[in-house]
């Protein structure tokens, strides 16, 4: 069974994004992203298939976490799925650069975030 974290400062979007994916028969962690330290921690601890996160949180964020995991040995080759509510171009091309499998703009849709997950795990 596919296994996705799912890493957003709103309980909501993490409610949301977790929903639509239970309904594909996916296993979800949901992780608040308290500090990144706490979230690299999970990340390392819980086996994941896909990191869903969300790209502006102010305890952890999402550029940051996305390097983290390139540098860190047991995360380099997770692939990670962006969600925001602003598209900035400059921080997605910077994004791109570090190897994200996709960006999506909130406010997201069910089967767009579904289609777009199964991308990012086709690779």
């Amino acid at each position: 069974m596919t296994r996705i974290a799912i890493v957003d400062d709103s309980r909501l979007v993490r409610a949301f994004v977790a929903g639509a994916l239970r309904t594909q028969g996916t296993e979800v962690v949901e992780v608040e992203p308290t500090s990144l330290f706490e979230v690299l921690k999970v990340l390392r601890e819980t086996p994941v298939d896909l990191l869903v996160a969300d790209l502006l949180m102010p305890d952890c964020p999402g550029e940051s976490l996305v390097r983290a995991c390139r540098e860190d040995s047991s995360l380099v080759e997770l692939p990670i799925l962006m969600l925001s509510a602003h598209r900035d171009d400059e921080s997605l091309l910077r994004l791109q650069e570090l190897g994200i499998s996709g960006f999506l703009l909130k406010p997201v849709e069910a089967p767009a975030l579904v289609a777009k997950v199964a991308e990012a795990l086709a690779g």
